[in-house]
């Protein structure tokens, strides 16, 4: 093949790749950029939860929070703008969906990069802890040495917008997006990073939403023998040391600190009883104990028992962020947290009660 026919060849392939990345980015699928938005073409958006990973960064990388949320998609449902009405500022919401500490303190000290963090409100999670789940989602792909996580460089997606898995996705868009068009999963505001269940939302409104049957699904799901996120528990030290830097970390450079556990449905807690990880559950309580006071919300309380807070067994709807952060922060105790039913005998340590 002579070159002119090479030159031909490669000039097509890249015109047609850079066409790819143009359209892509116009399009923007995830709505990672918020370049253009065309009503019925492409103003509706498939879930980015798939993605947290380049969504949290970029929303980090713009700069100008001064207050981070740090957990599991349990504090993601969690509105940052009331945590701004109790501290002022601008508070960014950096849970990450299923996390272990690893991922939260990489994720922490990426923010510490790119804005001037004063506050953190860290809503831990006993399964953040579990020696048996590992690194996972697209955080693997930043995750090792050399990453742009680790050495606190900046993400560019434009990779995202170069490839044929977001063009096949950017033409869902366009096919998709009539009046009736949603996600069907969660997505994360890109103004502060909040998990908003636009999806349950709407079914909610529409009559199609089952939250009995949701709530026991996801009670199965989590404790599923063959892939549950329960399955074989074992308290992770190492992953406690993750969670005792950030600690430390906010000792020592004055940043104020706010640790809670996050209030799931009752029937959860039954579950993990149940099932045979209540030693653990105790164990891990205890351990936090030893390295920080924190707000402990779990058990069988009148926040917790009402399925009408929640989602499914772990998630809680958005309204109850104005009964949460106020309660985290100590300037409210009107949880019902210490009207516990006395079903399990659960040590109360160092908590707000």
């Amino acid at each position: 093949m002579n070159s002119k026919k090479w030159i031909k060849r490669w000039f097509f392939i890249s015109t047609f790749i850079f066409s790819i990345g143009v359209f892509n980015y116009i399009i923007d699928p995830y709505g990672l950029n918020g370049f253009y938005k065309i009503e019925g073409i492409n103003d509706k958006k498939l879930s980015n939860t798939s993605i947290a990973t380049r969504v949290k960064t970029a929303i980090l990388q713009g700069g100008g929070f001064d207050t981070v949320m740090l957990g599991t998609s349990r504090i993601g449902v969690i509105d940052p703008e009331v945590v701004d009405k109790h501290l002022g500022g601008k508070t960014v919401n950096l849970e990450y969906p299923a996390s272990i500490t690893p991922i939260q303190k990489k994720l922490f000290f990426y923010a510490l990069k790119y804005n001037n963090i004063k506050n953190v409100l860290y809503g831990i999670d006993f399964l953040s802890f579990n020696q048996s789940r590992t690194i996972h989602g697209d955080f693997q792909e930043f995750y090792d040495f050399e990453t742009e996580i680790e050495n606190k460089e900046r993400i560019f997606n434009l990779d995202m917008y170069f490839n044929l898995n977001t063009f096949y996705k950017s033409i869902n868009i366009i096919v998709n997006n009539d009046k009736d068009f949603r996600p069907k999963e969660s997505v994360y505001l890109m103004k502060n990073g909040m998990r908003d269940y636009i999806n349950h939302i709407q079914d909610l409104k529409d009559r199609k939403y089952d939250l009995d049957e949701n709530i026991n699904k996801s009670i199965e799901n989590y404790f599923r023998k063959d892939a549950g996120e329960y399955q074989n528990y074992v308290f992770s030290y190492e992953y406690l040391k993750d969670f005792k830097e950030v600690v430390e970390y906010c000792q020592a450079n004055n940043i104020k600190l706010w640790v809670y556990i996050s209030p799931m449905y009752s029937k959860h807690y039954d579950a993990i009883h149940e099932r045979g990880y209540a030693d653990e559950f105790k164990l891990f309580k205890w351990e936090l104990s030893r390295i920080v006071e924190y707000t402990d919300m779990t058990g069988h309380t009148e926040l917790t028992v009402n399925t009408k807070n929640y989602w499914d067994s772990s998630h809680l709807r958005k309204e109850l962020s104005e009964t949460i952060v106020p309660v985290v922060l100590k300037k409210s105790n009107n949880l019902g947290i210490a009207k516990y039913i006395k079903k399990y005998n659960l040590e109360k340590v160092d908590s707000n009660e």
